[in-house]
């Protein structure tokens, strides 16, 4: 065989036929998705809904607590987590407030997220991503990214003292733009679990 002027013979066909084999491969292989990417991708969407279903271990209970309910993002910063089981309550993140509505308490409150540090970074924890805010995720948490295009994984370390001390990390897992899994691990050995289907 000649390959540049040169004949090329046994070994060295082989070798040449592995080269060639990891140039294609090379050149068909999708890029590695990156941060900007993957935050480029999800703001793409103007909301998100989805109904959850959250596990949460905590210590001072014998067994799991469930919670069934749907989760709504719209740009650029409502997040509203409706609870419909064991009891129905209402969380809902408008800007810069909350509202925690549990009608079977007959309780309603409001509240500045600015007034309360790691609430606020909770929030961000999920609504940034949601809203493809790489930067304002970036206030709280120390994000890394693992998996592929399209099944991906963002790990979340807090960077703040008064975070730090609350929680471990949180994980988000998903395909494409769809959130799929949310892990939060808190530094007192708690653990809540989301799973997410997304709705129309």
């Amino acid at each position: 065989m000649i390959f540049g002027g040169s004949r090329i013979k046994g070994g060295g066909l082989v070798l040449l036929v592995l080269l060639l084999a990891g140039v294609a491969h090379a050149a068909g292989s999708p890029p590695a998705l990156t941060l900007p990417d993957l935050f480029a991708r999800l703001a793409a969407r103007s909301h998100m809904r989805a109904r959850f279903v959250e596990t949460k271990t905590l210590a001072v209970l014998k067994t799991p607590l469930r919670l069934e309910g749907t989760l709504e993002f719209r740009r650029p910063a409502y997040l509203a987590k409706h609870v419909e089981q064991p009891a129905p309550e209402d969380y809902i993140i408008d800007g810069g407030s909350v509202t925690v509505n549990k009608p079977a308490e007959g309780q309603k409150i409001e509240l500045a997220l600015a007034d309360y540090p790691a609430l606020e970074a909770f929030a961000e924890s999920l609504r940034a991503p949601l809203a493809g805010d790489l930067a304002g995720l970036s206030r709280y948490w120390r994000p890394s990214l693992g998996g592929s295009r399209k099944h991906w994984l963002l790990a979340l370390a807090p960077i703040r003292p008064e975070l730090v001390a609350v929680v471990r990390g949180v994980r988000l897992e998903g395909e494409d733009d769809r959130l799929l899994r949310m892990e939060i691990e808190e530094a007192g050995g708690d653990h809540a679990s989301l799973r997410f289907e997304p709705l129309p």
